[in-house]
């Protein structure tokens, strides 16, 4: 794995979070949706104390207010208590943002919000083609649009 002492570049992001293979195996579905879910609200609760810009702070507020309502309408199936391949390199990306120095902090945090909704997208799509549980399947496709939303708006995101 990559030091993560100074800020991640996107090509480091997207490859310390990888799936790869995505999990097609409900519970490493479930428990890699839920890492993925949890860096999305915790950065963006972050970006809420640190940013400056009034787009990414909108943007962080819609992330922790849709995930935590996606996540008492829902129930995640099959968490297991062995976690997620993505949970220690996604809290390694939260400590680097934690660490950015605020002139770089929105850039880093863009980064970050990209990496982890087309590392999202991979996920949901693999298992909405092949997942073992055909309901979870008919869920993580139904996902997708709004994941892309998310995406399309985090792209969008300006760097200072």
């Amino acid at each position: 794995m990559a030091s993560f002492a100074m800020p991640f570049s996107p090509s480091l992001a997207q490859a310390g979070i990888s799936t790869n293979p995505a999990p097609l195996e409900t519970t490493g579905y479930s428990s890699a949706v839920e890492a993925l879910s949890k860096y999305e609200v915790d950065s963006s609760q972050l970006a809420l104390t640190r940013s400056k810009s009034q787009a990414t702070r909108a943007f962080a507020q819609q992330m922790v207010h849709h995930h935590s309502r996606v996540k008492s309408d829902q129930k995640i199936v099959g968490r297991s208590d062995t976690g997620s391949a993505l949970d220690a390199p996604l809290s390694q990306m939260l400590d680097t943002l934690q660490n950015t120095p605020s002139v770089e902090f929105n850039a880093a945090y863009k980064r970050g919000q990209i990496a982890a909704h087309e590392e999202a997208l991979k996920v949901h799509g693999a298992y909405a083609a092949q997942g073992s549980d055909l309901a979870e399947r008919a869920k993580a496709q139904a996902a997708m649009p709004v994941i892309q939303k998310h995406l399309g708006a985090a792209r969008d995101l300006p760097e200072a």
